[in-house]
C-alpha cells in the first residue's frame, strides 16, 4: 500500500471520529454496500477493489472537508457502473440526491467504432453537464483521478501516459480553475513524474541540492519576521512553502529561467486572523526589506475569479535572493488549499455572495460549453481546454461591475461578455480613460469603457481578435444567421445598378464561365482561391484584377472575360469604369471568411532613426504577414517605405493604416496598386 494511502480501518476509524453519528451512519452503510457489490474484485496491485473508493472518499473527506452525502456518493462511485448494482437500486437505498451524483461521475459504455479519445471528450462532456446540476460531481472525479495517479505504477506503460496526460490536459487545469490547488499540484507532479520521469529526476534533484541552504535561511527569515509581529502584536503562523515540481519544469522550460531565477521558489506564509492585520504584516514586511517592483499583487482586494485570496509580494532577503510572501487568514487558506469544494460539500447551496458569483460563473461556463458545441465534439474539447489552461485577468467596467477573462483576452471580448450587441456593434473602446483598438489586449485591474457605433457591423477576422471561446461563438452565429438570410433570399445578392451598369449574371454567362474555367484550368490554376460568390453561385472562376487590387470587404463588381472567368474589380476603378460591353459586368460578392490577398500600401515620412522599425512593429501588431518591405530616401529629409501584406478584410487594411498613421512624423499613408 502506498504511503498516501489509508486501510478501510483508518479511513472508517477516521469517519467516525470526524462525522456526527447520523453523517457516520450514512457513510458506513454506503461502505457496507460498496463492499459487498465490489467483494469479487481487485485492483492491478492485487488490492481488494474496495480499497479504491475508500481512498477517494478519505480524500473528500480530509483533504476537502466534504460532509456524508458527498463521502457516501465517493464510496458508492465505481459500483453502477462496475457491478450489479443499479442506478434505481441506488435511489431506493441512498435517495436520488446521492444517485444522481454517481450517475453524473459513472462513464459511457463502450461504444462500437468510437476511438478512446472521443469516448473521453463524451465522458468528460457527460460529467460537465450533471456538474451543472450538481458541482458536487466534479470534486468526486478529481478525487477519483488523484488516486488513480498515486497507484498508476500498476498500470501498463502505454496507459500510464494516456492517464497522464488526460489528467494534465483536463483534470489538474480543472481543480485550479475550482481553487483546489492541493489536489492541482499533486495531480500535475504525478502526471509530469508519469510522462517525463528524466526531467522530473532533474528537478527534484536540483531543488534537493540546495534544499538545507535554502530551509535555514527561510528559518532565519522567520524568527526575525516572528520577533518584529510579536513586538506588534499581531497574531500570526509562519511557515516556509516548497514550489512544485511541474511548477518549476514550466518556469526553467518556457521562461528559459535558472532554479535560482525563479522568484517563488524560496516561499513564507504568513496566516493571521483578520484581514487589517494581513496589510499591517504586509508594511512590516517592506519596512524591513527591500521589496521587488512589479511583483506585489493584492488578491484580497481583487480576489481571482476561483475564490482565491493573498496578498503577494516579494522581497531581496539579507542573502541577496529574492523571497516570496504570501500573506492571508485563515478563512482565506482555507480556499486557497480546498477551493470551493469543501463549500459544495456541505453547505447545501447555502453560499455567500463572492461563493455564488463564482457558482453562477461556472455553471455558466459549463453551460455553454455543454450545450454550445462550434461545430463537434472535438471543437467543443478544444475550446474547453483551452478556456482552462489560461491564466485570468480581471477587467472593470466604469461602474465596477467585474469580470474575468484568460489572459491575453481583448478588448473585443470584455464588449461581448457584455452584452452580444454591444460585441456586434464595438467600434473601439477607452481603457483606463485612453481611447485604444478593438484588440488591445486586457491587463488585471483595466477599467474598460465599449465605444459602440449603431450602423457598424462585425467583420469576419475579428475572430482572429477573439481570445474566448463563448465570444468566438455569438461572432459565428451571426455570420450563420447571415448566411442563412441570403439563401432564404435565393443567395444573390442583386445591388444598385453602377455608372457602369450592373446587371445580374444570366444562366447563359454561367454555361459560357464553366467552358472558360476548363480551359482556363488546362493552362494555369490561381495561386490561391478567393471566396467571391458570381450571381449567387459559388464554384465560377475568378480572378482579382491587378489593376485595382480588391480584398474582402471593398465594393466589387465582375467582368466576364473570354477565357478567364470573371475579373474582379473595385467598384471606383478606373479600369471597370471604361468597359463598354456593359452586358458581360455581373453581381459578385464576397463570401465568408478568406484567405489573406496581397495588398500593397506606401508611406511616406520624415526621415529619422527607427522609424522603419516602428512602420514595421505598428504593422505585426495586428498579426499581418509581411511578405516583401522596402524603404528609400525621397530627398530633403523624408523617406518612403513600400510593403507587401497578407490582408483577410478591408477592416484589417483599415487598422493598419490607423496604426501607421498614429507614429510620429508620418506624412501619410495609402494602398498603392500591387507591382
Amino acid at each position: 500500500m502506498s504511503n498516501l494511502e489509508v486501510s478501510i480501518e483508518e479511513f472508517l476509524s477516521s469517519a467516525e471520529e470526524i462525522l456526527p453519528d447520523s453523517s457516520y451512519d450514512l457513510v458506513k452503510r454506503a461502505f457496507d454496500v460498496s463492499n459487498q457489490n465490489h467483494k469479487d474484485q481487485k485492483r492491478l496491485s492485487g488490492q481488494p477493489y474496495i480499497i479504491h473508493p475508500v481512498n477517494v472518499a478519505h480524500i473528500i473527506m480530509k483533504d476537502l472537508g466534504g460532509q456524508d452525502k458527498i463521502i457516501a456518493a465517493a464510496l458508492l462511485h465505481d459500483v453502477v457502473e462496475d457491478t450489479h448494482y443499479s442506478h434505481d437500486m441506488m435511489i431506493k437505498d441512498f435517495g436520488l440526491e446521492i444517485a444522481t451524483m454517481v450517475k453524473g461521475v459513472t462513464k459511457v459504455s463502450q461504444i462500437k467504432n468510437k476511438t478512446k479519445d472521443i469516448l473521453l471528450i463524451e465522458n468528460v462532456k457527460r460529467m460537465l453537464i450533471a456538474t451543472i446540476q450538481d458541482p458536487r460531481v466534479i470534486i468526486i472525479k478529481l478525487a477519483d483521478k488523484t488516486h488513480n495517479m498515486r497507484t498508476l505504477t500498476f498500470q501498463p506503460p502505454e496507459k500510464q501516459v494516456r492517464i497522464a496526460n488526460e489528467v494534465l490536459n483536463i483534470y489538474a487545469p480543472i481543480a485550479g480553475r475550482l481553487g483546489i490547488y492541493k489536489l492541482k499540484s499533486e495531480l500535475e507532479d504525478l502526471a509530469f513524474q508519469a510522462l517525463d520521469s528524466e526531467s522530473y529526476k532533474k528537478v527534484k534533484d536540483l531543488v534537493a541540492s540546495k534544499k538545507t541552504e535554502r530551509d535555514l535561511h527561510i528559518e532565519h527569515v522567520i524568527l526575525r519576521l516572528e520577533k518584529w509581529l510579536g513586538e506588534s502584536k499581531i497574531p500570526a503562523i509562519l511557515e516556509g512553502r516548497s514550489k512544485h515540481f511541474y511548477s518549476i519544469h514550466k518556469k526553467i522550460s518556457t521562461k528559459e529561467k535558472k532554479l535560482d531565477e525563479i522568484y517563488d521558489l524560496r516561499a513564507i506564509r504568513i496566516i493571521t486572523n483578520e484581514v487589517q492585520d494581513c496589510y499591517a504584516i504586509l508594511g512590516i514586511i517592506h519596512t524591513n526589506f527591500t521589496p521587488v517592483p512589479g511583483r506585489f499583487k493584492d488578491y484580497i482586494a481583487t480576489p481571482k475569479s476561483n475564490l482565491y485570496q493573498s496578498l503577494h509580494t516579494t522581497i531581496i532577503s539579507t542573502d541577496g535572493k529574492p523571497i516570496e510572501f504570501q500573506i492571508r487568514t485563515e478563512e482565506m487558506n482555507n480556499y486557497a488549499e480546498s477551493g470551493i469544494a469543501a463549500h459544495w460539500g456541505y453547505k447545501e447551496g447555502k453560499y455567500n455572495q463572492l461563493e455564488q458569483r463564482f457558482i453562477d460563473r461556472w455553471k455558466e461556463q459549463m453551460r455553454f460549453f455543454t450545450e454550445n458545441p462550434t461545430a463537434n465534439i472535438q471543437d467543443f474539447f478544444s475550446d474547453f481546454s483551452k478556456e482552462l489552461h489560461e491564466d485570468e485577468i480581471v477587467a472593470f467596467t466604469p461602474r465596477g461591475d467585474m469580470y474575468e477573462f484568460p489572459k491575453g483576452a481583448t478588448v473585443l471580448d470584455f464588449a461581448f461578455r457584455v452584452h452580444t450587441d454591444i460585441g456586434l456593434h464595438t467600434k473601439a473602446a477607452k481603457v483606463n480613460g485612453k481611447i485604444v483598438p478593438i484588440r488591445t489586449e486586457l491587463s488585471t485591474g483595466d477599467q474598460v469603457e465599449i465605444l459602440i457605433e449603431k450602423n457598424a457591423k462585425p467583420s469576419p477576422i475579428w475572430e482572429r481578435i477573439l481570445k474566448t471561446p463563448h465570444a468566438r461563438q455569438k461572432l459565428r452565429q451571426y455570420f450563420r444567421k447571415l448566411q442563412d438570410e441570403l439563401k432564404k433570399q435565393g443567395g444573390v445578392e442583386f445591388v444598385k445598378p453602377a455608372p457602369s451598369g450592373n446587371i445580374a449574371i444570366s444562366d447563359r454567362d454561367i454555361v459560357q464561365i464553366h467552358r472558360s474555367k476548363k480551359k482556363s484550368e488546362r493552362e494555369s490554376k490561381p495561386k490561391k482561391p478567393v471566396n467571391i460568390l458570381v450571381g449567387g453561385y459559388k464554384d465560377i472562376l475568378v480572378r482579382l484584377a491587378n489593376c485595382c487590387s480588391p480584398i474582402p470587404g471593398d465594393e466589387i463588381i465582375g467582368f466576364i472575360t473570354r477565357g478567364s472567368g470573371v475579373s474582379v474589380h473595385k467598384k471606383t476603378c478606373e479600369v471597370a469604369g471604361g468597359f463598354s460591353d456593359l452586358k458581360r459586368l455581373v453581381n459578385v460578392r464576397w463570401d465568408g471568411i478568406h484567405k489573406p490577398v496581397p495588398v500593397s500600401i506606401e508611406v511616406k515620412a520624415y526621415d529619422r532613426p527607427k522609424i522603419f522599425l516602428e512602420i514595421v512593429d505598428s504593422i505585426s501588431k495586428t498579426d499581418t504577414n509581411i511578405l516583401e518591405a522596402g524603404a528609400s530616401s525621397a530627398g530633403e529629409g523624408t523617406m518612403i517605405a513600400r510593403f507587401l501584406i497578407e490582408i483577410e478584410h478591408l477592416d484589417q487594411l483599415e487598422e493598419i493604416l490607423e496604426y501607421i498613421k498614429s507614429i510620429k512624423n508620418i506624412i501619410s499613408v495609402e494602398r498603392i496598386k500591387n507591382s
